[in-house]
């Protein structure tokens, strides 16, 4: 009985830890909100907010996990062997190519008799690829109290996220795989600046970052990397201001996509992160240092619906509108149904 109620007071400690990290997310949107209502927004405001975030704050986002510590967390990081943090690292990789592709397998059966392809696609864009980057790394990063290693699990399922949002996700949006191009996936920002920090990570004597006498130099991706997740906030701001009600509300798809995004997505990850780690351990024991490398993909595939479906789409001509209403209408959903899916996947984990 004492178990049951120390348990039950963990869980309720942290709904109350998620939900106070999605209300204080959240808050930042109310400004961009209020800035298009006031028309101090033009046009061309949220696709300059985005690639600030896509060509600033991403990579600096990349550099700060994997090139930036204190001198605790140093310590922690390179006390693993650079052969244990690799196959860390391909555990974390194939977890979230395997989630990603069973959703889009799930997403595939679940529009199969939609009649408006082009708003199925784009539904299913949404369910598939989270806002593991502007939110997730923020979010790990709060919800893990500054670990080191979730942080960069988390950035290796960015890694995949790109990769496959830029290949299955442009197949997505126009049907066939003739728009996807290698030299936009090698060039893509966030996967140099991941390339470019796995390098200062695995041979940290070049990392400069870390000099001793050049520790001021930190505050470049540091401080670059904590606008990430406001800016990435005020754009839901701004597009809330911009589109009806009706078109938020009203279409069924816009749904079936949150709870896909929201309640499937997870629920699958989850069982297939309880797969790998019964493939690689032979058992359900995991060790404490080891918990986000099944954790990160789980938290990654529980958040809101990606940005970039609606830059996507507009890029490579999917449904706009859809677009923005499934992105809007997800986070917004988002701010009660993670806190509660966190719970009840910690509360299992809990179990194990």
């Amino acid at each position: 009985m004492e178990r049951y109620e120390r348990e039950r007071e963990n869980m309720g400690e942290i709904y109350l830890k998620v939900l106070l990290i999605m209300v204080a997310l959240v808050a930042f949107a109310a400004p961009g909100f209020a800035l298009k209502k006031l028309n101090m927004v033009g046009e061309n405001g949220t696709l300059v907010l985005s690639n600030v975030l896509l060509y600033v704050c991403q990579p600096a986002l990349a550099l700060k996990a994997f090139c930036v510590f204190t001198e605790e967390n140093y310590q922690r990081v390179y006390s693993l062997s650079s052969l244990e943090i690799l196959k860390n690292f391909g555990i974390t990789a194939a977890l979230s190519f395997a989630a990603m592709a069973l959703t889009f397998g799930v997403c595939k059966l679940c529009f199969i008799k939609s009649k408006d392809k082009r708003s199925a696609d784009v539904y299913s864009f949404a369910a598939v690829f989270s806002n593991c980057g502007f939110l997730g790394i923020p979010f790990i990063e709060m919800f893990s109290d500054g670990d080191p290693l979730a942080v960069m699990y988390m950035m290796v399922f960015n890694v995949v996220f790109s990769l496959l949002s830029w290949t299955l996700g442009v197949a997505m949006l126009t049907g066939s795989f003739k728009d996807v191009r290698l030299k936009k996936l090698v060039c893509n920002p966030t996967i140099i600046s991941i390339c470019v920090a796995l390098i200062f990570f695995f041979v940290p004597q070049i990392n400069f970052f870390m000099f001793e006498g050049l520790e001021e130099l930190q505050v470049v991706p540091q401080y670059l990397s904590y606008a990430t997740s406001p800016l990435s906030m005020l754009i839901v701001g701004i597009r809330l201001a911009e589109i009806s009600p009706k078109k938020l509300f009203c279409s069924g798809g816009v749904y079936l996509s949150a709870a896909l995004r929201l309640i499937i997505s997870p629920a699958l990850t989850f069982g297939l992160a309880i797969l790998f780690i019964l493939m690689v351990n032979g058992s359900l024991s995991v060790a404490e240092g080891c918990v986000y490398i099944y954790l990160a993909p789980v938290i990654a595939m529980a958040m809101s619906p990606g940005a970039s479906v609606v830059a996507m789409a507009e890029r490579f001509g999917g449904d706009k509108d859809t677009a923005t209403a499934a992105f809007v209408t997800g986070t917004i959903f988002s701010v009660l149904i993670i806190p509660l899916a966190i719970s009840a996947i910690m509360a299992v984990w809990a179990l194990i």
